[in-house]
Formats: structure tokens, C-alpha cells, sequence
């Protein structure tokens, strides 16, 4: 193929647009190639929704080629062309959903990072917009081989959470519950810290804390890795009575994985809300939870 010449400015847009239109699929992949930055190895985010937009707007009226659009971006080489395949599969999943679903759980076990990261968002996207339809999908992917994929359920589940759909709450804590016991570290890096703490906690609290409580309580050191964990994030300032309660019974667990989450999750919660939390990490000093209170505590300085 002959090296074009590519507008550094938003020319480059139309000039997609124009190689897409006319189903010039290299060249349109060369076009956004050129704008492939040093660090990430693809081109910015802002570029690849630019691309996913022009795309969508000179198909509009063809459906059939978007969706055959999908199927080559993904067999790609080109990561930026793989993210752009998880873009598309949220126009055209409804139109054709069994490969829809299966090139988007590819796209989740992709050796790319970034990759997986767009194909976790998609997946997202689409649990949110076709609850019922890819809800299955989504569930089977639990208990999948690849540790990538099942972490994917944890990214789908943050797309989906809903404080205005409390319907939804219990069928997502459903798709969560096999991660919390799941010891790979790609998923156990996204559900507590991220998929619970960061989004189910704040749309739905009340439920969330009754779910952690529960996973508290169990003997499994990974369910009470998790427990802990949530309160790592920044929605914990919120639930700050709760989660001093949680952590203060983990804390007394000796397992290193146990102790260190709870270590950093006061951490979290003591730079949040001094007033409160340290006069209760002080009084862990005095037994056997002292070690992730003072691991805590000396972080900030509240000794």
C-alpha cells in the first residue's frame, strides 16, 4: 500500500471518514495509525472515539458493513484498531449478539493491556444497555480460563451499576460474588478496591456493606482481602462507622494478605477523616491488631 500523507490537524477526521466511506479499510487503519503516541503505543482516546464516531456516521445507512467492519478491526494486528473493534461491537452487538459477545470476550483476553482496558469498558457499556440479553454472557465469563476475561465481568459490572435501576443490585452482586474468592491477581485488583468499593458502594451502600460483612465473615483469606479492600477506595469516607467495624474484626486475622488490606484500608480512611478513625487505630495499638494500625498510623503521622 502507497504511504499517504496524513493532516496533522482534525483534517485527519475527514480524511478516516473518506477511506472508511469508501471501504478503504488499510488505509483508514493507516490514517489513525500515524497518530499513535510514543507512550501508550496507540493513538489518544480522544482520537479513537473521533475514528468510532466518523465511522459510525458514514455507515450509518449500512448496517451490514459495520458490522463486518467489527469483525476485521478485531482481527487486526493494530491495537488502536482492536479498541476500535470494542467501540463498534456497541453499535452492532444487537444485530448480531452470539459473535457480537464472542469477539468481545476475545477483545478481554487480548495480550494488549489498553486493549482490554477498551473491551472492559465495552463490555460495560453494553451490560448497561442490553442488561437482560448479555447478562448471561457476562455470567459465563466467571468462570472462564483466562484470568483477563474474568476480570472483564469486574469492568462490565461498574458499567452496569445503577443507582436509579436498584433492581439491578442483587442479579451484579451475583456476577461479583465467584470474584470475591478468585486469587489471580487481575481480578482481585478490580473487584474489592474497584468494581465493590469504587461504584457498587456508591450506588448501592446500604446493600454493599451487608455483602461485605458477609464476605467478612467467611475463613477465605481472598473474600476477606476484598472485604477490606473496598474501603480502600474514596467512596469509603462515606461509611466510615462501617468500616472501621469491618476492619476492626479483620485486623485481628494474622495472614499477611488479611492484615495488609486492612492496613491499607485505614490508611485510606485515617487521611479521610483523622477525627475519627485515628483515636480508633490508637486503641487497635493495644492488641493484637496493632500491627496494621501502626502501619497506618505512621504513614500519616497520627501516632
Amino acid at each position: 500500500m502507497t504511504k499517504i500523507t496524513v493532516p496533522k490537524d482534525d483534517g485527519w477526521v475527514n480524511a478516516f471518514a473518506e477511506a472508511a466511506s469508501r471501504d478503504e479499510r488499510d488505509r483508514a487503519i493507516e490514517i489513525i495509525e500515524a497518530r499513535v503516541t510514543a507512550h501508550a503505543g496507540t493513538a489518544n482516546a480522544s482520537d479513537k472515539r473521533a475514528a468510532a464516531k466518523a465511522l459510525f456516521r458514514v455507515l450509518a445507512e449500512r448496517p451490514a458493513d459495520l458490522v463486518s467492519w467489527a469483525r476485521w478491526l478485531a482481527a487486526r494486528d493494530s491495537a488502536t484498531a482492536r479498541e476500535l473493534a470494542a467501540v463498534v461491537l456497541t453499535r452492532t452487538y444487537a444485530s448480531h449478539q452470539e459473535e457480537a459477545a464472542a469477539l468481545l470476550r476475545q477483545l478481554c483476553d487480548d495480550a494488549n493491556w489498553e486493549v482490554r482496558e477498551w473491551a472492559g469498558s465495552a463490555a460495560g457499556e453494553l451490560l448497561n444497555q442490553q442488561f437482560d440479553e448479555l447478562y448471561p454472557v457476562v455470567e459465563g465469563w466467571a468462570s472462564d480460563p483466562s484470568q483477563f476475561v474474568r476480570r472483564g465481568v469486574a469492568i462490565a459490572v461498574m458499567g452496569a451499576a445503577d443507582a436509579r435501576r436498584p433492581e439491578r443490585c442483587e442479579p451484579l452482586f451475583r456476577l461479583i460474588e465467584p470474584l470475591v474468592f478468585d486469587r489471580a491477581e487481575e481480578v482481585r485488583r478490580n473487584v474489592g478496591p474497584f468494581a465493590v468499593g469504587a461504584m457498587l458502594l456508591r450506588r448501592y451502600p446500604e446493600e454493599t456493606i451487608t455483602r461485605v460483612r458477609r464476605w467478612a465473615q467467611s475463613e477465605d483469606e481472598m473474600a476477606r482481602w476484598n472485604a477490606a479492600m473496598v474501603f480502600v477506595a474514596a467512596e469509603a469516607k462515606n461509611h466510615v462507622e462501617a468500616a472501621l467495624e469491618i476492619l476492626s474484626a479483620l485486623a485481628r486475622d494474622h495472614r499477611r494478605l488479611v492484615w495488609m488490606a486492612v492496613s491499607s484500608a485505614a490508611r485510606n480512611l485515617v487521611k479521610r477523616d483523622p477525627d475519627r478513625v485515628a483515636p480508633a487505630l490508637r486503641a487497635w495499638l493495644a492488641d493484637d491488631r496493632k500491627l496494621p494500625a501502626a502501619l497506618a498510623l505512621r504513614s500519616v503521622r497520627y501516632r
